[in-house]
């Protein structure tokens, strides 16, 4: 295997990273506006979509509403799915491509400053990497990976691309929302004293089904339904879940040393190969414990829960941070705010207007931790992160 792709990060590294971005900014350096590639200062960003379904399109919207980004071109692996982008963004059909290399072809326009990268998250640490390769700032939606493979690899990348100085933007939005940037300070700083306990809950429906067109090959409808397949979702705990775990990897700056889960595919039965049902309990260093229950299935039930109970005080989602050292009272209206701020740092990064930011490591190792939540509840035993880390499995693409 190629050094670069099994590069071995201890979780203390993972810490260390992510001590340095308690306020969820990234890791930066200070750069200069004539040193972003291909962007002079107040210039606006040539960018590139590569996956133009929902989340592209949605992504895509608030990166053209800053007013300083032009998407330039497209790639989807459907002809089909780039219809509707490409007219509200106004790109030239001879600027969307199509298939599963179609990437490629936006990585080789020269004057491509940025990608946004919203395929499958299966796709993503190639995609990354290629994209690091030619030079391109990135933001990629979450997660970045669905096995240790592909985390070692977009974690080499990042690293790449702080050296080469461009920009690493993700979608892990909450940690650009300033009320949970008051609540880690504080969480971090000892607000609630030492962490104990943690919960995690999000329960919610199944999700959507599309119908088999007669050409479709098993490729094109997994690919279609990516959701439901563990090659190129990594299961909804990693594809979705991911928002609730960051949060206690964030707000404790800690990462587990080991995981123990159980589920099972008991209601969903009619598409993919994934869970409907999961629940996992995280073991942190310094005796903190953290469960996380997710289902998605239909059956009325909606909710969403995140709780730390320390020795001095606790954080709610729904009251806020209360103790006798500090109070943090709740606000509202904060996810959508955040996912405008991530965007506009991200293109204010790109164009040199502010600090350069890469946001590789803490996408990766929350990432992971959904993967070792997974991997425990699939296996029904316990899995320790150096053993998952170490192990650099992948899980390939079905021909």
């Amino acid at each position: 295997m190629n050094s670069e792709h099994s590069t071995s990060i201890p979780r203390r590294k993972f810490i260390g990273a992510a001590a340095k971005s308690a306020a969820g900014i990234g890791v930066f350096s200070i750069m200069k506006p004539e040193q972003a590639f291909s962007s002079a200062a107040n210039s606006k960003v040539q960018l590139g979509i590569i996956g133009t379904g929902g989340r592209g399109t949605f992504d895509g919207r608030n990166l053209f509403k800053t007013g300083k980004v032009e998407i330039y071109a497209l790639a989807d692996y459907f002809d089909f799915q780039m219809k509707e982008p490409a007219h509200l963004f106004e790109v030239d059909a001879k600027r969307c491509f199509d298939g599963i290399d179609g990437y490629k072809e936006v990585l080789a326009l020269d004057e491509i400053d940025a990608v946004l990268l919203t395929t499958a998250p299966y796709f993503r640490p190639i995609q990354f990497k290629a994209a690091v390769e030619a030079n391109k700032h990135v933001f990629a939606e979450k997660p970045i990976a669905v096995d240790p493979w592909g985390c070692h690899t977009f974690l080499a990348a990042g690293e790449k691309a702080k050296r080469k100085k461009l920009t690493v933007g993700v979608g892990l939005q909450t940690r650009d929302q300033p009320y949970y940037q008051k609540l880690a300070d504080a969480i971090q700083n000892g607000a609630i004293g030492r962490p104990l306990v943690g919960h995690s809950t999000r329960i919610s429906d199944d999700l959507w089904r599309r119908e088999r067109p007669a050409h479709f090959s098993e490729l094109d409808h997994q690919i279609r339904h990516w959701l439901y397949y563990l090659w190129a979702s990594g299961d909804f705990i990693n594809e979705m879940h991911i928002h609730n775990i960051d949060v206690f990897n964030w707000f404790t700056n800690m990462l587990p040393v080991s995981a123990y889960g159980r589920g099972g595919r008991d209601v969903r039965l009619d598409v993919g190969d994934i869970y409907d049902n999961i629940e996992v309990l995280y073991e942190y260093p310094n005796g903190f414990n953290l469960t996380h229950t997710g289902t998605q299935i239909s059956n009325g039930l909606y909710n969403s829960v995140k709780h730390i109970i320390g020795t001095d005080g606790y954080f709610d989602l729904s009251k806020g941070l209360v103790s006798k050292k500090a109070k943090v009272t709740k606000e509202d209206g904060a996810i959508t705010e955040a996912t405008v701020i991530e965007m506009e740092n991200f293109v204010a990064s790109v164009l040199g207007e502010r600090p350069t930011i890469n946001n590789s490591g803490y996408v990766t190792s929350s990432t992971f931790t959904c993967i070792l939540g997974r991997t425990a509840a699939y296996e029904k035993r316990k899995v320790t992160w150096k053993e998952l880390w170490d192990s650099k499995q992948k899980i390939e693409m079905p021909v």
